[in-house]
């Protein structure tokens, strides 16, 4: 497990996660500042994922480390921010209370599911999918709507949480599919 400069620029997100979470907490109409900042760390964060990725992929400085912490900085990203735009009351649109624990539920259930599957049947790979990929940029499009005040945000939301429901299902076929694999692969030894 080596530091690459793709996982500089992950850490460095995780690093400023903090202050956009504080930006969205503490903005009110008065401090409108405080939501355009939001939105800035936002779209550098978005940039960012974009970036460590193209960089890791262009120059072979792939790594264990960043596999792993590239996709803990998007989700905590995604969940805290979420939960933090939805305890601001002052963010119209907003985002409703019940929304936040229905997108940290799918993770939740990825993880676990995964694990699982990883206890009972051996090692398991958890590969990236469409509907994964889909639901990411959903969610990103929900986060950055509401940011920018957007009246299509509940439009966006709607889709994000289709995206949501799709990708649970798609992701238990997958896991599905490689324990009947498995399966079928001990019993014919």
């Amino acid at each position: 497990m080596y530091v690459t400069i793709a996982n500089y620029i992950t850490a460095a997100r995780l690093g400023f996660m903090p202050v956009f979470l504080a930006c969205v907490l503490g903005y009110s109409p008065e401090r409108a500042y405080l939501r355009q900042a939001a939105f800035f760390l936002y779209a550098a964060f978005a940039l960012s994922d974009i970036l460590d990725g193209q960089i890791a992929r262009r120059f072979h400085l792939e790594s264990r480390l960043g596999k792993r912490l590239d996709p803990l900085a998007d989700k905590l990203l995604i969940n805290l921010g979420f939960i933090f735009v939805a305890a601001n009351g002052w963010f119209n649109p907003g985002m409703p209370l019940w929304a936040p624990p229905v997108f940290l539920a799918r993770d939740v259930y990825i993880v676990l599911g995964a694990y699982l599957i990883n206890e009972r049947y051996g090692p398991f790979k958890v590969k990236p999918r469409l509907s994964g990929k889909t639901t990411t940029v959903l969610q990103m499009a929900v986060m950055i709507s509401v940011l920018l005040s957007n009246p299509l945000t509940p439009f966006l939301l709607a889709a994000s949480l289709a995206a949501t429901g799709w990708s649970s299902i798609d992701y238990f076929y997958a896991g599905y599919a490689q324990v009947k694999e498995r399966t079928k692969a001990d019993a014919a030894r």
